[in-house]
């Protein structure tokens, strides 16, 4: 199972932990970062600590985001949401 968290706030609370838990049990993570949760990829400690995930960015949100972000664009998010099996969202 390939689960999508799409994170839309600079404050994620538990989400990273859950979503490492989740990782941990064998499920594959994507996490996509965007409107105001776009702020939290700029943070490289933060990002490096998400290495159970792969990382994106839409990337009419984001000014600078650490190296291990993906920027994607609107077809990139649609192929993403058709790509996995569940989708989350952090708003």
């Amino acid at each position: 199972m390939i689960i999508l968290l799409q994170i839309g706030t600079p404050e994620y609370g538990d989400a990273f932990r859950i979503a490492r838990r989740v990782a941990a049990r064998g499920k594959k993570i994507l996490i996509l970062f965007t409107g105001e949760g776009c702020k939290l990829t700029a943070d490289p400690r933060l990002m490096e600590s998400l290495d159970f995930a792969r990382l994106f960015a839409l990337k009419y949100d984001v000014e600078k985001p650490a190296d291990n972000v993906e920027l994607i664009d609107y077809d990139g998010w649609v192929k993403l949401l058709a790509y996995c099996s569940k989708t989350v969202s952090w708003t």
